[in-house]
């Protein structure tokens, strides 16, 4: 039943009704650079309807980790509570979706993506309808 991605995007899609294959996610940046103890700012668009907008970052050779979501009514609700140094907001009417770190540290550096994900049970779950990644260089200058 799985070998075929195309029954998988089949299945997907009885499954979650509200999916739009139409709905895509782009990103500004494919790359910034910044100095330890500067912010930063990430910014993605996305199409469609507002559904779970998602932030998660990629150490290399490790999993994606998720940092956030934003609800349907704009809040974001961070995977550690604790991590003040990250923020998001989302502009409805632009379709823009924010996540600024700062300050930025050297740690900091790794692939950022966002994503987006429809609303169905109104709490998030890793289907994502398209990954885009920005890269954050950190230096100490």
């Amino acid at each position: 039943l799985y070998k075929n991605p195309d029954s998988v995007i089949l299945y997907l899609c009885l499954f979650f009704p509200g999916v739009s294959l139409g709905d895509i996610i782009t990103s500004h940046d494919s790359e910034k650079q910044a100095q330890d103890g500067n912010s930063v700012a990430l910014y993605c668009n996305y199409t469609g309807s507002v559904y779970n907008l998602l932030w998660y970052r990629q150490y290399q050779r490790s999993k994606p980790e998720l940092l956030l979501y934003m609800t349907e009514s704009g809040d974001p609700v961070k995977a550690d509570p604790s991590a003040h140094w990250l923020s998001a907001t989302v502009d409805k009417n632009r379709k823009l979706m924010e996540l600024k770190i700062s300050p930025a540290k050297v740690s900091d550096s790794a692939q950022y993506y966002c994503a987006l994900v429809p609303t169905v049970t109104g709490n998030p779950f890793p289907l994502h309808k398209i990954f885009l990644y920005m890269i954050i260089l950190i230096t100490d200058s």
